[in-house]
């Protein structure tokens, strides 16, 4: 059996897991189906030119900031297709009592064919002084607006490697992914039958409890994001390509997001290479490589731009490309692009 037939049966096997919410497929909404449409024509459209267009599932920024205008700008510029930019809202913001930013619908009514609905992304304080607040919002909003995927919330967060360097040590994010934020969250996502993104560091502690709740929760969506990016050896030793496989197989709703550092990259508290997928001479370990060939479609696009890092785009789309570059070009499509599709319109990209 071809390897693109056996993605083909994998796919079907997989896509089901899409309709078993109760608000069904997405594109049952119309005005979902006018945002397919406009997408489809700009993929084709970057097809067409000879260019690999990929979309970025997981990016977020400051909504009170960002230049709409500059980011749609730099997708046209690099040939990136779509991005899911989710808006993760300020402390002034939370103070006002704002529970919910409305970025997504201003980004649609001015790019619709660029832009993916996604909800807010959930940090401290929002998930950890108004949790049901923020999460009633998000789901009140994916319901009005639609969304297509939640945000990206952080379960377990160190302080990132810019942060580190400014200083900014207060970052240490530990929600209990089966606690009671957990249980609302998968909830959540299960009842609008669309995904949702969590921040995870790896941890040999934290697996049993998120394989708990896959378990427990089938139809809820998750991607997991940042695959293989380890800040501490000694605290996931458990963690490998054959674990990861292992997690593939038993659990159909569970996807990973492939925004993680260049084969240089180093989390300055530890000191060490933290994107595991790079071996020391800068190519794909073997093993990594291996997987993303085999399960191309639980692997998902992603520049993880953020506030601080709006304007490094052009770098992290060469990275990310990089990356992309050295998969079979059947993989390259279907993790640019293909992955993301499926996932979000419950059928394969034609």
């Amino acid at each position: 059996m071809d390897i693109r037939r056996r993605h083909l049966i994998r796919l079907a096997l997989l896509l089901p897991v899409a309709g078993w919410a109760v608000r069904g497929f997405a594109q049952a909404d119309e005005k979902v189906i006018g945002l397919k449409s406009g997408y489809a024509a700009r993929l084709k459209r970057l097809l067409a030119s000879g260019t690999l267009p990929y979309i970025d599932i997981e990016s977020s920024c400051n909504p009170t900031k960002v230049d709409i205008d500059a980011v749609a700008r730099k997708l046209d510029e690099l040939n990136i297709g779509l991005m899911a930019l989710s808006a993760d809202p300020t402390e002034r913001q939370f103070g006002e009592g704002l529970r919910y930013d409305d970025l997504s619908a201003r980004l649609l009514a001015r790019y619709p064919d660029r832009f993916i609905p996604v909800g807010n992304g959930g940090q401290p304080p929002f998930t950890t002084e108004a949790a049901d607040e923020v999460l009633a919002a998000n789901g009140t909003a994916a319901l009005k607006e639609p969304l297509l995927l939640l945000g990206e919330y952080e379960m377990r967060h160190y302080p990132s490697p810019r942060q580190v360097k400014r200083g900014e040590l207060d970052r240490d994010v530990d929600i209990a992914i089966d606690g009671p934020t957990g249980h609302k969250l998968f909830a959540l996502a299960e009842r609008l039958g669309i995904p949702f993104q969590i921040h995870y560091e790896v941890e040999d502690r934290l697996l049993a409890p998120l394989e708990h709740m896959l378990a427990q929760y089938p139809a809820a969506r998750v991607i997991w994001c940042h695959i293989a990016q380890v800040r501490y050896a000694e605290r996931a030793a458990t963690y490998t390509p054959a674990y990861v496989e292992g997690l593939i197989k038993r659990f159909p709703n569970l996807y990973f997001d492939t925004a993680f550092g260049d084969a240089g990259s180093v989390y300055p508290l530890s000191m060490q290479h933290h994107a595991r997928v790079w071996d020391s001479s800068g190519g794909l370990r073997a093993d990594w490589l291996n997987l993303f060939v085999t399960y191309p479609e639980r692997f998902l696009s992603a520049l993880d731009l953020g506030g601080d890092r709006m304007r490094q785009i052009d770098d992290y789309d060469r990275k990310h490309r990089d990356f992309l570059a050295r998969l079979p070009r059947e993989a390259q499509h279907q993790i640019a692009y293909g992955s993301a599709w499926s996932l979000l319109f419950g059928e394969v990209f034609s």
